[in-house]
């Protein structure tokens, strides 16, 4: 199993770094994946990804508003873009996937 933290306790607009999904060993992504966004207080989430490098990056879904888990299918690159936030609030967002 891999876990990465696409964002960690953000509290402004921030837009997360990009992550490599790959098996290891491999250039190919996993087969499914776990998202968690957690959300204190008010803010958007937007997951966005890409299929290479070059490629424009394309949001995945709505933008979410609160804490949520979510099942995708895999993509090869990830990242996480918060915005809109309130005061005192935060947002940490991670990936986890197995094969």
């Amino acid at each position: 199993m891999s876990v990465n933290l696409l964002l960690k306790a953000a509290d402004r607009d921030t837009v997360g770094p990009e992550v490599a999904m790959r098996v290891v060993g491999s250039r190919e992504p996993p087969a499914k994946m776990v998202i968690q966004i957690a959300v204190s207080g008010s803010a958007n989430v937007q997951l966005q990804g890409r299929v290479a490098r070059d490629a424009p990056w394309q949001d995945l879904g709505p933008a979410h508003l609160r804490s949520a888990l979510l099942h995708i299918d895999a993509i090869q690159f990830l990242r996480a873009v918060a915005t809109n936030f309130d005061a005192k609030s935060s947002v940490t967002v991670w990936s986890v996937w197995a094969w």
